[in-house]
């Protein structure tokens, strides 16, 4: 067997959480809530914060941050988790990189205890290597594992992975039966999808009811189709479909970009709502989406750019130049950097350079 490329992920996907479960202590999280963050003492009783059960995963809010291939690194989920975000997942993980212990991928693991509660999200095609990737990520503290059958992208695509799976419904059910079972009871076992391959295909809804059959104990759905890549509209049409026909939750990803559009999720049926691209550069959108918050500041709003960019720097070391590269004009076109300290900041060399322009 050949394995695919380790270091293959997806890109930031254009639609996906954040429940917090009983079985860690989010104190930490609470105490150190920035300005802006929702208030733990009192937040509005409306759905979004209404508990959700997983599996074996009890969760207290319905907003998730997505998981992100070079986005969703710890100090991203330390960042959203400061907001509200209930639920945080691993960047994508290539199965065959855990399998084969490639030192790289396995650094996909690690995970602090503010994380929790945290999901590893699996990608691959063959539910040997997927079931021991999910049994190791069990050990290394998942509190959930979820397969990708969402990621379009042609080189994760060729190697059967990703949203490929949506054409071979019987593999993927194998595919979550061999994960659910490695993972254990303890471990909620979940998939990401797409509404199909193409238009009009309908292979997501074909292929949901055999996958929780086969033991998945949410569905999270991003209903754009694989050719879409990540252009147009969602159709949450599809959304609301799978609502009504699993009897499972159904996460719904794409184009939640504030509060009333989670909320008219959740009133079409759907159980939870992932933020993804909205939330890039702008964390506290989970305060407004779970609490009505309105942005903070300015200062608050750089000084969560300060703390974010130390954590990265810290975990990352000089690698952590080049991640940051990413956020300084969404943190501009966010209102948190103006224009000509985010262009000193893409231009700096390194990690001293990036410490000296924000005061670190």
């Amino acid at each position: 067997m050949t394995a695919p490329d380790f270091a293959a992920h997806e890109p930031a996907d254009a639609a996906a959480p954040e429940p917090v479960a009983a079985a860690h202590d989010a104190a930490g999280v609470a105490d150190s809530l920035p300005a802006g963050a929702p208030d733990a003492a009192g937040p509005p009783h409306d759905r979004l914060h209404e508990s959700l059960r997983i599996g074996s995963l009890d969760l207290d809010r319905r907003a998730f941050m997505a998981p992100m291939a070079g986005i969703s690194t710890p100090a991203f989920r330390r960042s959203v988790r400061r907001f509200g975000a209930g639920l945080v997942y691993t960047e994508m993980i290539s199965a065959y990189g855990v399998h084969y212990d490639n030192r790289r991928t396995l650094d996909y693991l690690a995970c602090g205890e503010e994380q929790h509660p945290v999901g590893f999200q699996l990608f691959g095609a063959d539910a040997d290597v997927l079931a021991d990737a999910a049994a190791r990520c069990a050990r290394a503290g998942a509190d959930l594992v979820d397969i990708n059958m969402a990621c379009p992208v042609r080189k994760v695509l060729k190697t059967g992975a990703g949203a490929a799976l949506l054409a071979d419904p019987e593999r993927a059910a194998g595919i979550v039966r061999a994960v659910a079972e490695a993972a254990g009871p303890d471990v909620a076992v979940t998939v990401k999808m797409r509404s199909g391959l193409r238009e009009g295909d309908e292979a997501g809804r074909r292929t949901a009811p055999l996958l929780v059959a086969a033991g998945a104990a949410a569905v999270c759905i991003h209903p754009r189709t694989a050719a879409q890549l990540y252009r147009g509209r969602a159709d949450h049409a599809v959304t609301r479909a799978l609502a009504q026909e699993l009897d499972v939750p159904v996460i719904a990803s794409g184009d939640v970009d504030g509060r009333a559009a989670a909320l008219a999720l959740l009133e079409g049926g759907a159980a939870a709502v992932m933020l993804a691209r909205h939330a890039l550069g702008r964390p506290w959108l989970f305060a407004e989406v779970l609490d009505g918050v309105p942005e903070p500041d300015l200062a608050d709003r750089l000084a969560e750019v300060r703390r974010f960019a130390a954590d990265a720097l810290r975990d990352m070391g000089p690698r952590g130049v080049g991640h940051l590269r990413q956020f300084w004009q969404r943190f501009r076109r966010n209102g948190a950097l103006d224009r000509p300290l985010a262009q000193a900041l893409m231009r700096a060399p390194d990690a001293a350079a990036v410490r000296g322009l924000l005061g670190l």
